[in-house]
């Protein structure tokens, strides 16, 4: 039997990238999708299937119909989330509960099942969560600042599950990306130096690197991918 990789956000500019290379490395993939977003992928080794992470029994649901299916989860790669840039002051608490829900949540409801549901499995778990450089760069994050805290929870869950699951065969990685080459930051910033940032191929090169046998001896892993930006 073939591992197996939950990606959420697997539609996405970066998802797309990571589920591919996934699917090449021998993985079958289960990718998740927006809600009312369904995209059959005509292969044997990739199911998407829209679900709403931000509702934890939505979210339960879906771990435990994949759990049921394959006896297994060997990795899952949180890819979603959102952006939005306000100051402290400017922020609002719609914009933060906003943040928080797509940042942090969406990583939280997808993550206790598997850890509830599997805490038997002997196979190594995988989990890779997605962080953000201006956790690291205070001056960064003052713009920033719902992002910013969102993505320091992501941080602390990965360091408590690799707390709390030394001794059960499971690790957390946090990827940090600086900007990555997609279209909406091109459109957005389109005089910057496209050569400076990270392409999605190469996140999910190493994403797929941690997840790879060669990659097992990785532990509290927070790997900065940041390029010339």
């Amino acid at each position: 039997m073939s591992k197996i990789a939950i990606i959420t956000g697997a539609t996405g500019n970066l998802g797309k990238a990571v589920t591919q290379k996934m699917v090449s490395t021998g993985y079958t993939v289960i990718g998740t999708t927006e809600p009312g977003k369904d995209n059959p992928s005509g292969d044997a080794h990739l199911v998407y299937k829209a679900v709403d992470l931000t509702d934890p029994e939505e979210a339960e649901s879906f771990i435990a119909e994949v759990v049921s299916k394959y006896g297994k989860i060997d990795a899952a790669i949180c890819l979603v989330g959102g952006f939005e840039m306000a100051t402290l002051a400017e922020t609002s608490h719609e914009a933060l509960e906003k943040m928080i829900n797509l940042n942090f949540f969406t990583a939280y409801n997808t993550i206790q099942p598997i850890l509830r549901l599997l805490k038997d499995q002997e196979d190594r778990k995988n989990i890779v969560l997605i962080g953000a450089k201006p956790v690291f760069e205070p001056n960064a994050a003052k713009a920033v600042f719902a992002y910013a805290l969102s993505k320091t929870m992501v941080i602390k869950i990965a360091e408590v599950i690799n707390a709390d699951t030394r001794q059960n065969n499971t690790t957390a990685t946090v990827i940090v990306p600086s900007i990555i080459d997609t279209p909406p930051n091109r459109a957005a910033m389109p005089n910057a130096n496209f050569s400076d940032w990270v392409k999605p191929e190469s996140i999910a090169d190493k994403i797929a690197f941690i997840c790879s046998k060669e990659g097992r001896d990785l532990r509290e892993t927070v790997l900065k991918i940041y390029g010339n930006s």
